[in-house]
């Protein structure tokens, strides 16, 4: 049945993912702070909006995925921001990935106009979004993740309900920890093996045979071979994502001390000028250090 949704954020994932619910026949208003950014959805027939809250002004739905939890607080209480707007009876989904404590306090003030708020993660990158095969990480109240999953269903193909609010941004923040260092140590061992004479393709196969083996290194080694760092995920944001989850985990009272360590390579990175690439692009970092390139 279709929905009228105010969507914004129309970055790398958020413009596919407003794509693929205006081609299913939603009614759409959407509102990006570039407006340039806008053309395509205005071309598949959504409305462009003033103002986040022109975007929500008629919506039963409402979905926000923009940069850090700064830019949602903007967005939710800012001047024109959807507060001004929000309809009783609304549902937030918010894609972002901002700080949990923040995220809680944002369904707090939607709560305060009678509409109901998801945390709603997202992983998958770029491609996932385009295909609508994303995986959503989900948190707050049962019955609104219920009813949310007819829209929710358009843009992913997996969605786990991981508790009440904040716990949906708790989990994507400890599976981003997890993938950014995989991808930063694939990276350390495949620098390693080509200063010493391994060929990259040698070292694919080896490891692709062996049980350190992992789907996120499977996707990402053809592109480091190439030197191809064409954003699917920016390093500056995987960055600040590494940021949340440390400060995250310092509020719980966890050691993190490989967080601690890969968290710096990535703001090194990013400190050279490499925050707009793909976040495997953190390879050159080493590589530079090492006088090394990894390509096949």
């Amino acid at each position: 049945m279709p929905e009228t949704i105010g969507f914004i954020g129309l970055g790398i994932m958020g413009q596919p993912m407003a794509l693929n619910l205006a081609k299913a026949g939603h009614k759409l208003a959407v509102y990006n702070r570039t407006s340039g950014k806008t053309a395509a959805l205005e071309a598949a027939g959504a409305r462009v909006a003033s103002s986040p809250a022109d975007a929500v002004r008629d919506a039963n739905i409402v979905i926000i995925i923009v940069s850090d939890s700064a830019a949602v607080e903007a967005v939710v209480t800012g001047k024109d921001g959807i507060l001004e707007t929000l309809r009783s009876g609304a549902i937030v989904i918010d894609s972002s990935t901002i700080s949990p404590v923040v995220s809680r306090k944002m369904a707090c003030l939607a709560a305060s106009k009678g509409a109901s708020w998801l945390d709603a993660a997202v992983t998958g990158s770029k491609h996932g979004a385009e295909k609508g095969e994303l995986t959503f990480m989900i948190g707050g109240d049962r019955a609104t993740f219920d009813n949310a999953m007819p829209i929710l269903k358009q843009l992913g193909k997996k969605h786990i309900y991981c508790g009440l609010h904040g716990l949906g941004l708790s989990a994507k923040l400890a599976q981003n920890t997890i993938q950014a260092t995989m991808v930063e140590v694939f990276c350390e061992g495949f620098v390693l093996a080509t200063k010493a004479g391994v060929k990259p393709e040698v070292m694919l196969e080896i490891i692709q045979s062996s049980m350190a083996r992992a789907g996120i290194t499977d996707f990402k080694a053809p592109f480091i071979f190439k030197g191809d760092f064409t954003p699917y995920f920016p390093l500056k944001l995987m960055h600040k994502d590494l940021e949340l989850a440390a400060e995250f985990g310092y509020a719980q009272g966890v050691p993190m001390p490989v967080l601690g360590a890969v968290k710096e390579v990535y703001m090194a990175a990013k400190a050279q000028g490499k925050g707009e690439q793909d976040y495997a692009a953190i390879v050159t970092f080493l590589e530079e250090l090492a006088g090394v390139k990894v390509r096949t």
